[in-house]
């Protein structure tokens, strides 16, 4: 079913069918395909899980604290195990897509030996992944686990009173992190409002139905500034990897030299597009924000 609410159901109905439908979709692809497509299946689980954090985050202060930090907990510490892989895919994507950008290529410009060792490491990280059972076989328990209580959550509240605190504290946390990102300027602080701009995309797709017209392009505008700011984070990661590589990484001083002010260059770009566009999604006061959604709310929901 969609990632969106019915207006012909409950907050807390539409909570758990929501969250029910995501961990189900993430055990799917670390069960019955992960042996097809490993790298695919752990894209996707991530995906879904992101979104069922984020939806346990729009109602968090609704669930109560007890509960919510034991299911965000699960949902987040899952994540992080697949994480490593999903970096080692990103490396050799990211490297190519780089040189592209600037007119250059792996064969042409002397970087065939390093996509290589690069591919060949994600490569023999995906064989050990897929012959350890006893990573694989935990983590999908813990979701199912996880959605067994999920699917009995009950909510404190009812309605927009339901949604409207955890929709004002996305928004706000948008806009702080948005600011702080430029004024510290490092990976890690655009690596945290790219979290919050995630939380801003999958909780606009929840309330699309509110005003399709809308709530669809806003929803369309965030999900194109969390790409941007994930193209940023994928080249901060190969940044930072190939400073201290592997062994196995065959890069070379003269590699460096070339890509390090390519880089930073590509970053700026990003982080200056990212910028024009966060303006614009975060524009409005909080309680500003939140008011016009509880009026498009109330339009649907009366």
């Amino acid at each position: 079913m969609a990632y969106q609410f019915f207006t012909d159901d409950s907050v807390e109905a539409n909570v758990q069918r929501i969250l029910s439908e995501q961990l189900d979709k993430a055990i799917e692809q670390l069960s019955d395909n992960f042996s097809q497509s490993p790298e695919k299946a752990i894209h996707k689980a991530r995906k879904h899980l992101k979104k069922g954090r984020s939806v346990l985050r729009l109602v968090r202060k609704s669930l109560g604290k007890k509960t919510y930090s034991r299911e965000n907990a699960c949902l987040r510490d899952v994540g992080r195990s697949l994480a490593p892989l999903r970096d080692g895919a990103v490396y050799p994507d990211t490297l190519t897509t780089l040189l592209e950008t600037y007119g250059l290529t792996i064969e042409n410009n002397g970087f065939a030996d390093l996509q290589t060792s690069l591919v060949n490491r994600y490569q023999r990280q995906l064989t050990e992944l897929c012959d350890r059972d006893q990573l694989i076989a935990p983590v999908i328990g813990n979701l199912k686990d996880s959605k067994a209580r999920l699917s009995q959550i009950a909510l404190k509240q009812s309605g927009w009173q339901a949604l409207s605190k955890g929709w004002q504290n996305i928004y706000r946390q948008g806009q702080e992190r948005f600011e702080l990102a430029y004024a510290e300027g490092d990976d890690e602080a655009f690596h945290e409002w790219r979290k919050r701009v995630k939380d801003l995309w999958y909780d606009t797709c929840l309330l699309e139905s509110l005003w399709p017209p809308i709530m669809g392009a806003y929803a369309s505008e965030a999900h194109h500034l969390s790409e941007l700011l994930g193209d940023d984070h994928d080249i901060a990661a190969l940044r930072q990897f190939l400073s201290t590589p592997a062994e196995e990484v065959a890069i070379k001083a003269e590699h460096r030299l070339l890509l390090l002010p390519l880089m930073k260059h590509r970053q700026d770009k990003l982080h200056l597009q990212a910028q024009a566009l966060g303006y614009k999604l975060y524009g409005e006061r909080p309680k500003a924000f939140i008011h016009r959604l509880a009026s498009y709310w109330q339009a649907e929901f009366q």
